[in-house]
């Protein structure tokens, strides 16, 4: 009984750690700091999730860039690329990296794309 009792525990805390992650991901995507849009960007990018896409694409032709010395010289739109390709597992017609690039529309029209089809396919 007491081996239940801490497994059914040990599931409601890693549960409540995960919601709190989500929500707070979320938190920092919907944020008007670059630098917080580009904390949530690489938490997303982490998680793999797709449900952070929607988001992601919305800041995705954001030009700012961080003053934060961790993330100085990096813009919302790098990061946002590089969430995007973590979580779909592939690269984007053109370059991104590096410090103070600007947006892309050929790369946010690539990952804008490819959400579409993702909800295309799950439709059917």
């Amino acid at each position: 009984m007491k081996r239940h009792l801490k497994s059914t525990l040990l599931i409601c805390l890693i549960l409540f750690i995960a919601c709190n992650r989500d929500k707070e991901i979320k938190r920092l995507l919907n944020s008007n700091s670059p630098t917080e849009i580009i904390e949530g960007a690489r938490e997303a990018g982490d998680t793999q999730n797709k449900v952070y896409v929607p988001l992601l694409l919305q800041k995705a032709n954001d030009p700012a860039a961080s003053t934060s010395l961790r993330y100085k010289g990096f813009t919302v739109y790098t990061e946002v690329m590089f969430a995007l390709e973590e979580i779909f597992k592939a690269k984007p017609p053109h370059a991104y990296s590096g410090i103070l690039r600007s947006p892309d529309p050929a790369n946010i029209n690539f990952y804008n794309d490819l959400w579409r089809k993702n909800i295309k396919n799950k439709a059917h």
